[in-house]
């Protein structure tokens, strides 16, 4: 059955100087931490089931010397404003911060539930050269979370170079990636995307924060001028090969007309189904028609 779920990301164009010289800048963290303030106020008219924010948001722009003296203690102001936003906007949300943890400094995705409660929390496997420099922990585990949208994985910055996480996540069954950056990141996220078929929602310091589709295609763009992008997502879909089953399509579209959406990639003889009925599901629709998803063809080939 439909599993539609409504997704706002952000994107701060944090180091920007809007005057001239525009050279890049270092707002105070007093600056990031209302601008994180506004953008989840205003995300919550979009009545979201989930919100991103960037990497360590409130601390974007400072340099390694900086961040033994800004790591805010577990539970400080900030994760404490956090918790009232997402409670307030009864939204899941995902947001990164330096949290000193005991003696230890780690660079940590927070994720809270519709309460306001810390549900979940991952430390970056992979800090950059100058965060190790400055006593940034590598976290050990792969970050997968349970929320009432699905099974979430939570991946920051620097680790989207290296492939086994994303094949772990894939392999855990998340229903879709919560990666928060520094930067864009751009084509490994497609890939990964593509790869592992399941959507990944970006947010970061720069212009364009994105969600890619199981099949890559850009869902959602933030830009300079728009902070915030927005889409709803259905869980309720699959992806298939064209191969002895292409036939099929025209049949199940004169049975179930709207109440099932269609998305055929002519190039790479794929296409995507989705179920838009609360009575309806794909693995209906795939037992009633005898479909084969890519997933399990491709498994079937290699045996």
């Amino acid at each position: 059955m439909s599993r539609i779920i409504r997704i706002v990301t952000s994107s701060f164009a944090t180091l920007e100087q809007v005057r001239p010289p525009f050279n890049l800048r270092t707002p105070a963290i007093e600056e990031n931490v209302r601008l994180a303030e506004e953008l989840l106020t205003a995300a919550t008219a979009y009545r979201p089931d989930i919100v991103l924010l960037p990497e360590t948001f409130a601390f974007a722009g400072m340099s390694a010397a900086e961040i033994e003296h800004v790591a805010e203690p577990v539970g400080g102001p900030i994760h404490e404003m956090l918790s009232s936003m997402a409670r307030k906007g009864s939204m899941n949300l995902v947001a990164g911060h330096l949290v000193r943890d005991g003696s230890r400094i780690v660079n940590r995705a927070l994720v809270f539930d519709r309460s306001g409660e810390l549900v979940g929390a991952y430390d970056k496997m992979h800090p950059v050269g100058n965060e190790r420099l400055a006593g940034v922990i590598p976290g050990r585990k792969v970050g997968v979370v349970d929320l009432d949208v699905g099974k979430v994985g939570v991946a920051v910055c620097f680790d989207i170079n290296w492939p086994a996480i994303w094949a772990q996540f894939a392999a855990q069954g998340v229903d879709f990636v919560c990666w928060i950056s520094a930067y864009d990141g751009g084509f490994p996220l497609q890939s990964y995307a593509w790869q592992h078929q399941y959507p990944i929602v970006s947010s970061v310091y720069t212009y364009h924060a994105r969600l890619y589709d199981i099949a890559s295609d850009v869902v959602t763009l933030t830009s300079r001028w728009q902070r915030l992008g927005y889409c709803e997502l259905n869980l309720d879909r699959a992806l298939f090969h064209t191969d002895n089953q292409m036939d099929r399509i025209l049949a199940l579209q004169k049975k179930y007309g709207d109440q099932v959406a269609v998305k055929t990639y002519t190039e790479e003889h794929l296409f995507i189904l989705e179920s838009r009925a609360l009575e309806l599901s794909i693995r209906d629709i795939i037992a009633e028609f005898g479909l084969e998803t890519y997933r399990d063809y491709i498994r079937r080939c290699t045996e």
